[in-house]
């Protein structure tokens, strides 16, 4: 089953702030919902446990995270693969976030995921699994809008 999630937000930041903030895998992880225990064991390569609700279950992965491409300062993009935890399934998917300057001091961030689930996974329900994706999606928006804005001007490190 393959899912595609996506969304767009403009946030009151510069370009160059927006750009850092992504470069930092620990607050970016912060904004990704159910993310937790992110850990880095290589050059831009992370492992990290990923959960959500959906429907009625709560599902765990595995994953590991490796960025792929960083287009400074326009974007970057992210290749995730793992298990499921307690369910035959496997998750594989590419997580790209995209800049483009607003004017001196605004941005707008466009997201994008496509996830490919298999295994038992991928036969538990199409329609609940977009759903839940599409809210997942626009929760990550949110949430990176809300991180992007509350940081100082100026402290793009």
């Amino acid at each position: 089953m393959a899912l595609h999630a996506s969304g767009d937000i403009a946030v009151d930041v510069p370009p160059d702030e927006a750009f850092a903030f992504l470069q930092d895998p620990h607050r970016l992880a912060r904004c990704i919902p159910g993310c937790r225990d992110l850990r880095e064991i290589g050059p831009n390569r992370y492992t990290a446990t990923l959960t959500s609700r959906v429907a009625f279950m709560t599902l765990s992965f595995k994953v590991t995270i490796e960025i792929v491409r960083i287009d400074p300062p326009h974007g970057i993009e992210a290749a995730i693969t793992g298990d499921a935890v307690g369910l035959a399934g496997h998750v594989a998917a590419t997580a790209t976030v995209r800049l483009t300057p607003e004017g001196e001091h605004q941005t707008k961030v466009r997201y994008m995921t496509d996830v490919a689930l298999t295994g038992r996974l991928g036969g538990l329900g199409e329609p609940v699994f977009r759903s839940t994706s599409a809210q997942l999606a626009r929760e990550f928006g949110a949430n990176l809008k809300k991180a992007l804005e509350a940081q100082p001007t100026g402290t793009a490190a």
